[in-house]
């Protein structure tokens, strides 16, 4: 992983404040959720002491470009990856840096300084996200929100080690829904940069841009379009992956009885670039049965991790809530939800791992699992996302929520179809995973090719409502691995063959002629998916687990009150909680956002607190 700070002083030429620079290399350890031993720092800073760009790593040497490269005048930091790390350079002369960035393979953010100016700029995903807040004195960039918050906090108040000031307002949607549907972190003052945007700091003043998505193109209307279509978005993916031909380790893929992971299985049959999968679950889960179908299809090594239990069997043994947390908050920084599970830090491995996250860019985002797709059905699914849950909330929470939710409400008036398909990328990639992903970086080399840049920018240019109907990953796979065809997927069928849709102009001309129609084969059926969700052992707990987190609760609010949950969640779902299974995702969240306000950052070691065991539900009875 690798962490950036661009500083520039509100008046040019005025050095910028000792106590900014100390500050930040303090909270590095707070910041920086790695071993401390590991990391490497490295700095540039202007002649004049009023630009700064600090560097930290816990990559090995060699792993990538520098931590800091220079050219042009400039130096720059990156986050995440290139597709072709000689484009380094390119971005360092570049005029344009934002619209530079968006049109550059990989996924990754860039970090920018010279004489008298700084700046960054986030990919159409902002899966690698830039973080900003500015003082009377200094303006402050970073990939960290929390280092952005104490650096800006040490020039406020001329402190070393700062105290943290919560956005409790900006919380609500932490607590709704596990992350952010907003631009907004736990921190005061710290904002997240949009999409495909760059921030520019010269003479003092802060300029933002935000480059414009590509206009997607009507769906096709004919076999030979689609076809066209699906070459484009096959060329992308395989430039994507073509820098992994020289890896030095097979890429480990995650593999799922899904449609995205077994796309990046397909990819990499493709392209040549040694692979093997692994599954997590348990032997009769759908997940691990068609995965390990899809493995052998394609000839590679399959393997099962199965969850921890008792020695006798009867109970999953899962980490103290308080531990989960701890790992949680300090890997994500307060922006996504304990829910989650977020592995802990360990020593970097460099060798490249891949999952299908992220992959519904390619079926259209949001729209993916949008059963209807009428105007009037997509408008109350995106009042029901900014609403959901807000039964808990204080008034001035849900009034929060509502201001939040305006400018998608309105976009979804004047294209409901494109508001989902954006929705997803500002703020599922943009702030879940971008979140969960720096839990990644920290320890691995995790490679999103779903998130490419130029693979965004093919799929958005592309309809989404085409998208949705899942033909054009569909007709991907085929044409990587046409041996997957015959293996069915995890869930419901695939969308275009289920959905009736509006016959194209061809076979319109086909119809008035007697000819038969030729519509897409759908797949061979293959053997039955197993039936079922799997249990889920954080919605349906134990007592001891359900009792440690409400108390938890219960206890942060009486030692915060209104400076805490109380500012946002309504008193009586503090103290009262919900039944076991009714709502507990959301006493998740409750309990993340709780242990975050009265412990959090405080030190990176997580508390000695010993496992629980949750009873696994026995099978219901077959008897004849």
């Amino acid at each position: 992983m690798r962490v950036h700070l661009a500083l520039a002083a509100r008046r040019a030429g005025v050095p910028l404040p000792s106590v900014v620079l100390e500050a930040a290399r303090e909270a590095i350890t707070r910041a920086f959720p790695v071993p401390a031993a590991t990391v490497t720092a490295s700095g540039w800073r202007s002649a004049a002491g009023d630009t700064a760009l600090l560097s930290w790593s816990n990559e090995p040497e060699g792993h990538g470009p520098p931590t800091l490269s220079s050219g042009a005048g400039r130096v720059a930091g990156l986050t995440g990856h290139l597709a072709d790390p000689g484009d380094v350079d390119r971005l360092l002369a570049a005029a344009g840096l934002g619209e530079a960035v968006v049109r550059t393979g990989g996924v990754f953010s860039l970090f920018r300084a010279g004489e008298g100016q700084v700046g960054a700029a986030t990919g159409l995903t902002r899966a690698c996200p830039v973080f900003y807040a500015e003082t009377a004195d200094v303006h402050v960039v970073g990939s960290r929100a929390l280092l952005v918050h104490l650096a800006a906090r040490a020039a406020e108040t001329a402190s070393r080690r700062p105290e943290i000031v919560w956005d409790l307002p900006a919380l609500e949607s932490m607590v709704r829904t596990g992350y952010f549907l907003s631009d907004e972190t736990p921190f005061r003052g710290v904002g997240a940069l949009p999409c495909a945007a760059e921030i520019t700091i010269s003479a003092g003043r802060r300029v933002i841009t935000v480059s414009p998505p590509p206009e997607p193109r009507a769906a096709p209307t004919s076999r030979r379009a689609a076809r066209a279509h699906v070459d484009e978005l096959a060329d992308a993916l395989l430039a994507a992956v073509r820098p992994l031909r020289d890896t030095a380790e097979p890429v480990r893929l995650s593999l799922t009885g899904g449609r995205d992971s077994r796309l990046l299985a397909a990819l990499l049959y493709k392209a040549g670039i040694p692979f093997v999968t692994a599954t997590s679950g348990h032997d009769d889960s759908p997940d691990v049965v068609l995965a390990g179908r899809v493995a052998e299809a394609l000839g590679v090594r399959h393997s099962v991790s199965r969850p921890k239990r008792s020695a006798g069997g009867t109970e999953l043994i899962v980490p103290h809530p308080r531990v989960r947390t701890h790992n949680t908050l300090f890997a994500c920084e307060g922006m996504i939800s304990a829910y989650e599970n977020i592995p802990g830090g360990t020593r970097y491995d460099p060798t490249p791992r891949m999952s299908g996250h992220g992959g519904e860019v390619l079926r259209g985002g949001f729209l993916q699992n949008q059963a209807d797709p009428d105007p009037k059905a997509i408008r109350r699914r995106v009042d029901a996302l900014f609403g959901r849950n807000a039964d808990v909330l204080t008034r001035a929470g849900r009034e929060h929520a509502h201001a939040v939710a305006s400018p998608w409400q309105e976009r979804c008036r004047e294209d409901g179809p494109g508001a989902l398909d954006h929705l997803y990328l500002a703020y599922r990639v943009g702030r879940w995973h971008a979140a969960s992903r720096a839990s990644l970086l920290r320890a691995q080399n995790p490679v999103p090719p779903f998130l490419d840049n130029l693979v965004v920018r093919t799929a958005l240019s592309m309809d989404p409502l085409w998208r949705r109907s899942e033909a054009l990953i569909h007709g991907v796979i085929g044409a990587f691995a046409p041996q997957l065809r015959d293996v069915p997927v995890e869930g419901r069928p695939w969308r275009f063959t289920t959905e009736a849709r509006d016959p194209t102009p061809a076979e319109r001309l086909r119809l008035r002629l007697r000819l038969p129609v030729r519509r897409e084969a759908a797949p061979e059926p293959g053997a039955p998916v197993p039936a079922g969700k799997p249990w889920n052992w954080r919605l349906d707990p134990s007592p001891e687990l359900l009792g440690l987190m409400r108390a938890g609760i219960v206890e942060a609010h009486g030692a915060l009150k209104g400076d805490g949950l109380a500012a946002v969640v309504d008193e009586a779902h503090i103290v009262g909680g919900e039944a076991p299974g009714a709502r507990m995702d959301v006493l998740w969240h409750l309990y993340t956002v709780s242990v975050m306000l009265t412990d959090a950052f405080a030190s990176p070691a997580p508390p000695d607190l010993p496992s629980l065991g949750v009873p696994i539900p026995r099978p219901p009875s077959t008897g004849r």
